[in-house]
């Protein structure tokens, strides 16, 4: 008798191994990746507004598609004072004054204010205390606002960027409050609700698709010193351009550029914060995802620079060039699973950024999770197998990477047993056809 496949038990998506653009995915039984320190995510407030916001109108006469191609994180772009649009936006987000933000309760409140070194700084404060710092003249600056959620969630989506890429902040700017010139490794899209604050933006000439913000002033570290040659500058551009932001304007200023604030009155805007990862963060997630499932690369590493390390630095490097040389595209950008029928002779290989792990066993089955991990998702598919199909699950799971092998390659395994497991594991992306084109 054919022993089979019992069924999929489950097929979850997830965000736990998104790209974020300060961590990387992480693979396997090893730790979930983890947020940016500054970062929690929050749980979405049970009176929380829609998510409604209308995005397509936002950056006219450019149309959304238009400018997510061709603006966003490209150049700056601003847009003339439109009541109606600020109205809109209060009434989706439930805050039409700078008392309903700062009555907010799910929300971490910062006072901003200037130092006496010509800067600017925040300080975590009680929420119960926000108006009196407000109404003794300071800034208020919000983030983490656990309502802002869905808003969050429809921006990232909007844009096709990971949810963990998009974060919002709110400023109460009182008359004379200032930001002073730095710039960020994020892009920035403000939509001005109430009052007046004028900004000034400049190209940044100094670091080109900087990885870390920075300000004048402040040390010059060694990461940013990799990319930076020149004498850091002490005041904007002659090129900067002024912007003043009345209510329903928006601006958005792209990643990296330098950019101020002063405000002549009271303000209160709001910043959607955008971060998506750079192509260095990218390619080194990937990398990681393969290399910790090798315990080569998980052993402690000392000194490297010790003249008795250099074989062993070679070899590792030289293990890196072969890994780097099985790495494929189509497992990233992955298609949907073949639906034709396959032959004995059908070559498959082992793909990477996928790993298979065993979550329990009985008398007569297991189930065997395996997980796919993406730019946007992680997928999880659970299978509940006989156990005589463990070993070949085991087997192919324990390929390299790039492996090649046929359906009686399979150990333990029947033809038609092979023809049951091979599509499921093709579905959850632990392997896939050579010449399966990508999406």
């Amino acid at each position: 008798m054919t022993r089979r496949i019992v069924e999929v038990l489950s097929v979850e998506t997830s965000e736990a191994g998104r790209l974020n653009g300060k961590d990387v995915v992480s693979p396997g039984r090893a730790p979930a990746p983890q947020e940016p320190p500054s970062r929690t995510t929050p749980r979405p407030a049970a009176d929380a507004p829609s998510s409604d916001l209308g995005l397509e109108d936002w950056f006219a006469p450019h149309g959304l598609a238009e400018f997510t191609d061709t603006v966003l994180g490209h150049r700056p772009l601003c847009t003339g004072p439109r009541p109606e649009l600020a109205a809109r936006l209060a009434d989706a987000f439930g805050l039409h004054s700078a008392g309903d933000v700062l009555a907010l309760r799910d929300a971490e409140m910062y006072a901003w204010f200037p130092t006496l070194d010509g800067g600017t700084a925040s300080a975590p404060i009680a929420g119960r205390t926000a108006p009196l710092f407000h109404a003794g003249g300071t800034t208020i600056y919000v983030r983490n606002i656990a309502r802002f959620a869905a808003h969050e969630r429809a921006m990232a989506a909007a844009f096709d960027i990971p949810r963990t890429g998009v974060h919002c902040q709110l400023y109460c700017n009182r008359p004379g409050a200032v930001t002073t010139m730095h710039f960020d490794p994020s892009s920035v899209i403000t939509v001005q609700l109430s009052g007046r604050k004028t900004w000034r933006l400049a190209p940044n000439r100094f670091a080109l698709s900087p990885l870390d913000g920075w300000a004048p002033g402040k040390p010059v570290h060694p990461g940013l010193r990799a990319y930076t040659h020149d004498v850091p500058p002490a005041e904007m551009p002659a090129d900067a351009v002024t912007y003043d932001l009345e209510p329903g304007a928006v601006l958005h200023v792209p990643r990296g550029y330098w950019h101020e604030t002063v405000s002549d009155q009271d303000s209160l805007s709001v910043h959607f914060i955008i971060h998506t990862p750079a192509r260095l963060q990218a390619m080194l997630a990937i990398l990681r995802n393969e290399l910790m499932q090798d315990e080569r690369w998980r052993r402690s590493a000392r000194r490297f620079d010790a003249p008795d390390s250099i074989d062993l630095l070679a070899d590792d490097y030289a293990a890196l060039r072969d890994l780097v040389s099985r790495l494929d595209p189509r497992d990233v950008v992955r298609g949907p699973a073949p639906t034709t029928p396959f032959e004995d002779e059908t070559s498959f290989v082992r793909c990477g950024q996928a790993t298979l792990g065993v979550d329990g066993i009985d008398e007569s089955t297991a189930r065997v999770t395996v997980t796919a991990y993406g730019f946007g998702d992680t997928e999880a598919t659970t299978l509940n197998v006989g156990t005589d199909f463990l070993p070949a699950c085991r087997w192919i799971g324990g390929l390299p990477i790039g492996a090649a092998f046929t359906p009686p390659d399979l150990p333990g395994l029947s033809t038609p047993e092979a023809r049951s497991l091979l599509p499921l594991l093709e579905r959850a992306h632990l392997i896939r056809r050579p010449d399966e084109p990508s999406r």
